[in-house]
């Protein structure tokens, strides 16, 4: 129920933030209210799947929730990547910021995006490295360094 109660504040938030054509959003957010809310209120396009109460195989009583049950929309599979995203700082950074006030747990939070990000760009250097090391090392290709003799023949 949480989900249900959240929706209007974290989606006003975002639009103080940023603009916003559409949002993908879980079931846990499905009420009709919140898809008025969002499309009426903020002018926002929401995709929600109706999954929210009992299962049926009747529509949704909404008119947006009944929009959602006979239109799929497309975009609403990629969400799984945020969800991957998600799991793999949760899991590879820690679930939680130890930050008190707003600001510092937002800083928090982007030093674990920013943290999570070098993470796969050093992953895939060393991806990189250890495939060029898959390629056999041969000494004839290999220039040694010169002796003295042969830098500076008056050396010698």
């Amino acid at each position: 129920m949480v989900d249900l109660n959240s929706f209007r504040r974290l989606l006003f938030g975002a639009l103080r933030r940023v603009s916003i054509d559409t949002i993908l959003a879980d079931a846990g957010y499905d009420t009709e209210s919140n898809h008025r809310f969002a499309r009426d209120g903020c002018g926002v396009r929401s995709v929600i799947p109706p999954l929210h109460g009992r299962p049926t195989n009747k529509l949704p009583a909404g008119e947006h929730r009944r929009r959602m049950k006979k239109y799929r929309d497309s975009r609403y599979g990629q969400r799984w990547q945020v969800e991957t995203v998600m799991s793999m700082i949760k899991r590879n950074l820690g679930s939680f910021v130890a930050a008190r006030s707003d600001p510092a747990r937002s800083r928090e939070t982007m030093l674990k995006v920013l943290t999570h990000n070098l993470m796969l760009i050093a992953a895939a250097l060393l991806g990189l490295f250890y495939r060029a090391s898959d390629v056999p090392f041969s000494v004839s290709t290999c220039h040694s360094a010169p002796t003295a003799s042969q830098a500076h023949p008056e050396w010698t």
